[in-house]
Parts: C-alpha cells; sequence; structure tokens
C-alpha cells in the first residue's frame, strides 16, 4: 500500500496583522532606492510650489508698486485734456500688457477706457471698457464705475443699445448714487428713440432719486418737450 498523503484540513493560518506604519517600513527597507526617489520628488515638487508662489507674490508686488507710480502720473480731471491723455495711453497699455492678471490691471484697464474716451476713441473705449467688466470679480466694487463709463462710451460709439444695457445693469448693481444720471440717460435714449412713454417714466425716476445731477430743471425740461411733442 503506498504511503497515505496528508489531506488538508480546510482552515487558513491567520496571518499577524500589521500596522500600516509597519507595512510603510517593511515596504521601505525593501524598496530604499523608491522611497528615496520618491521622497526627493515630493520634496522638489513642494520647492518649486513654494517657487512659484513667492515668484507670484513678487510680481504681484512689483505690480502694485509700479501702478502707484504710473497712476501718481495720470491726468487729473483739471488736467485731462486730450494731449496729456495720448502720453498716459502707452504707459497704461504696456502695464496692462506685462501684468494682464494683477489686481492692478483692472485700475488701469478702467484709466485706459478713459484715456481713449478723452481722446475721442470711442471704439477703444468701449473694447478696453468691456475687458475691464468681464475681468471685474463677481462683487467689485468698481463695476459701477465701470459700467459708468460704458455707459457714455457706448452711446459716443453710436450704440445706444448698447449703452441702454449698461445703465440697466447699473442699476441693478442698486448704486443710489449714480441711479439719477442712470434713469437720466435711459430717458434721454428713449426720447430719441421717440419711446415717449418710457422715456417720461425714466426722467420721473431721476426726479425722486437722489443726487443734484442732472438738476431738476434739465429734467423738466425734458418732460416739457415730450408733453409738447405729444399734442403734436
Amino acid at each position: 500500500m503506498g504511503a497515505k498523503r496528508a489531506s488538508p484540513s480546510g482552515k487558513k493560518t491567520a496571518l499577524p496583522r500589521q500596522s500600516v506604519f509597519e507595512r510603510a517600513k517593511e515596504w521601505a527597507a525593501t524598496n530604499t532606492t523608491t522611497a528615496v526617489g520618491a521622497g526627493v520628488a515630493i520634496v522638489l515638487a513642494a520647492i518649486i510650489v513654494y517657487g512659484i508662489v513667492l515668484h507670484v507674490r513678487s510680481k504681484e508686488a512689483r505690480a502694485r508698486a509700479e501702478y502707484a507710480l504710473i497712476s501718481s502720473r495720470l491726468p487729473r480731471e483739471a488736467q485731462g485734456n486730450a494731449a496729456n491723455w495720448e502720453k498716459a495711453i502707452p504707459v497704461l497699455t504696456k502695464f496692462i500688457s506685462y501684468y494682464p492678471d494683477s489686481p492692478s490691471a483692472l485700475d488701469a484697464r478702467i484709466e485706459l477706457a478713459k484715456g481713449y474716451f478723452e481722446t475721442k476713441n470711442y471704439a477703444k473705449a468701449v473694447e478696453v471698457g468691456e475687458e475691464a467688466l468681464k475681468a471685474a470679480p463677481g462683487k467689485s466694487g468698481l463695476k459701477p464705475l465701470i459700467l459708468y463709463q460704458l455707459g457714455y462710451a457706448c452711446e459716443a460709439a453710436g450704440k445706444p443699445e448698447e449703452a441702454a444695457k449698461m445703465w440697466k445693469a447699473l442699476k441693478q448693481l442698486g448704486a443710489p448714487a449714480l441711479e439719477r444720471e442712470a434713469d437720466w440717460n435711459l430717458g434721454r435714449i428713449y426720447q430719441a428713440k421717440k419711446q415717449l412713454n418710457k422715456a417720461v417714466t425714466m426722467y420721473e425716476l431721476a426726479l425722486a432719486a437722489p443726487g443734484d445731477y442732472p438738476s431738476n430743471p434739465q429734467i423738466n425740461e425734458r418732460l416739457a418737450a415730450i408733453k409738447t411733442a405729444k399734442k403734436k
């Protein structure tokens, strides 16, 4: 008779459980080169990220410093003639091209749009104003100013419909200090399009809004002209 073979009992031998730390230690012991390489890679990645962060912060600091100098040399209201703005436009354009995504670039775009408006380049004023509007953060406090400039620029560029959109958008932001002027400008646009009832509504809203521009006599003069036109 042949020797009997031992039959398996069917029970599995339980392996001792290892902690995560012990398994990692064991892996590192048998894969020293890989572990060292991974560690070096992590350190290098951290250094690179830190370097990028420092570079970005440094660039933003330079942008703020440079724009502060540029801003101090921009034409003031009393000096805002076309010749002075012609000199400022290339400086602002160059700054924006070098620091396109910096917070200071938004301020520069607003001033550049103003410069183009003052030099009667209304198409460029609209173009740069729209760029500024797109670049402005969702709840930026500069949006009312951008829309205000765009309202006048669009109208000057022969785009009254676009101008009306800007004034309506400005009203939606709830800027009380500009409400009267926004209503007044919408009234003028509607009046020019012979939409007299809409014009009257906007002029009446302008009269009720706070502020002193446009003056009550200016608004009432427009209302009187509409009443005369309706009688004809």
